[in-house]
């Protein structure tokens, strides 16, 4: 398993303390999007992070 992390504050996806916010199936598998623990927003595709928000200030 490849150990995933917060591009804004390094917290593991796995660890994340609430579920997804939103998942939604596309053309090209499931897409979700995950609040971290610094507030910033995560886009998830199949299980791969592909992007990130900044942080609220």
């Amino acid at each position: 398993m490849i150990d995933q992390r917060c591009p804004r504050c390094g917290w593991p996806l796995a660890e994340l303390p609430a579920p997804a916010a939103s998942t939604h199936a596309m053309s090209r598998g499931q897409v979700s999007y995950r609040r971290c623990v610094c507030g910033s927003w995560l886009l998830v595709l199949n299980g791969e992070l592909l992007g990130a928000t900044r942080a609220r200030s």
